[in-house]
């Protein structure tokens, strides 16, 4: 605090009120997560302020909750133009407080609705018994939710009742503006949640084989990728001179030259970085870990992206946001924005504007450098070949010498 004010006045009006004993505290927990110096004024003038206003009120420090926060902020809009942050600032303080002990933000604990037993209890099989990947399980747990809330409309939770019909009414509705393959997805999460009831014996015949397919083929389209000479352009984009860029630079590197998925790039821990082995940990949901081979230009961008530009945070993931809160990226979106940008700022037309993009061109290389797909397969870590045999739409080569001649002659 002291670096903040100069003047003790100032000082000892920010420590007035209920809040005096922690504001110390809580600005610097903003200096460890980024936060500038103007930030952290702004903060203690505004917290300084909440502490004064609870104290003409006679609220202790331990009452302080959500509601009072916005009654402050009414009244002190009032008085002087109202800041964006300031309400996401005070939130932080209540999480703080909660944090050391000295309020309780837990709601009144709560039955928890039949509905909501199940969506749990999916959760957890998918979790520990299917090790699926986290966006898997969140995006089958939105299904689930949405189709036990059509079935289940009035409140009465009866499986017996449950007919295809129903089911089937279901998807019809929640696939009515999807495009093919997001359709795909919605069947298939409802399908996934349909076996599951099976398993646990709230359903007596399998529902699942009761709904119709969308109109998709398998192996119907070809992997979009980008040529040599655009993903050069686009990591070149990267200004390592940043610390975004920087992290950036790494960023792509590990897409473009590992193959990786965007998940498993937000999920990249530091202790995943085996530097003497020249090794890489990818994790890829709960128990699932590859080893993969650590090139060294992209090596050398991870040393120079943590030891230059990376900042100073408890967080264990290898990848922080660039702006406070320094925190870990959230989720995938993060990674495909890094890519959509840089192929932006490269003047590039992708056909496709998101991080795996860069794992086709990968694959589609290594193809047309003489790789077999099972080889392909191993450095993508397919679980089924299956899944590479697309590849094979691109190998232009191998398809020039098995088809059949033009009739009448080469045309």
């Amino acid at each position: 605090m002291e670096e903040l004010f100069v003047r003790p006045r100032a000082l000892m009006r920010m420590r007035e009120g209920p809040l005096g004993v922690c504001i110390d505290t809580f600005i610097d927990s903003l200096a460890a997560k980024g936060y500038s110096r103007d930030s952290r004024r702004r903060a203690a003038w505004l917290v300084g302020d909440f502490s004064r206003w609870l104290d003409g009120r006679g609220v202790a420090a331990a009452a302080v909750a959500e509601d009072l926060v916005d009654a402050f902020l009414r009244g002190r809009r009032r008085r002087r133009a109202p800041r964006a942050e300031d309400r996401s600032t005070l939130l932080r303080l209540l999480a703080h407080l909660a944090t050391e002990g000295i309020i309780c933000t837990h709601s009144p604990e709560r039955t928890p609705t039949a509905v909501e037993q199940i969506e749990a209890e999916y959760v957890d099989y998918m979790r520990h018994e299917r090790n699926l990947a986290p966006a898997t399980i969140h995006s089958n747990r939105i299904t689930a939710r949405n189709l036990l809330k059509f079935l289940f409309a009035d409140g009465l939770l009866t499986f017996n009742t449950v007919t295809a019909r129903d089911v089937i009414a279901h998807v019809r509705l929640a696939t009515k503006t999807c495009r093919p393959n997001s359709a795909c997805r919605v069947v298939g999460g409802v399908r996934a949640f349909l076996r599951f009831a099976l398993y646990r014996g709230w359903l007596d015949t399998d529902m699942s084989s009761h709904i119709p397919a969308p109109a998709v083929w398998s192996q119907s389209s070809i992997p979009r990728s980008l040529q040599d000479d655009q993903v050069l352009r686009t990591i070149a984009q990267c200004d390592q001179a940043t610390p975004s860029g920087c992290r950036d630079y790494a960023v792509i590197l590990l897409l473009a030259r590992l193959g990786l998925r965007a998940g498993e790039v937000v999920a990249l821990q530091l202790e995943d970085i085996d530097w003497h082995a020249g090794e890489l940990l990818v994790r890829n949901g709960q128990t699932r870990v590859d080893r993969l081979p650590l090139p060294y230009e992209v090596g050398q961008a991870l040393a120079q992206y943590l030891s230059e530009a990376r900042p100073r945070c408890s967080s264990r993931q290898v990848f922080l946001r660039a702006q406070a809160p320094m925190e870990g990226f959230s989720s995938g979106t993060a990674v495909a924005a890094i890519v959509r940008r840089a192929l932006q700022r490269a003047g590039i037309d992708a056909p496709s504007k998101g991080a795996h993009v860069l794992r086709h061109t990968l694959a589609t290389r290594l193809l047309r450098e003489g790789s077999s797909l099972p080889e392909i397969g191993e450095v993508l870590r397919h679980r089924q070949q299956q899944t590479t045999t697309i590849y094979a739409k691109v190998d232009f080569p191998s398809l020039r010498a098995i088809a059949p001649s033009w009739p009448g002659g080469a045309q």
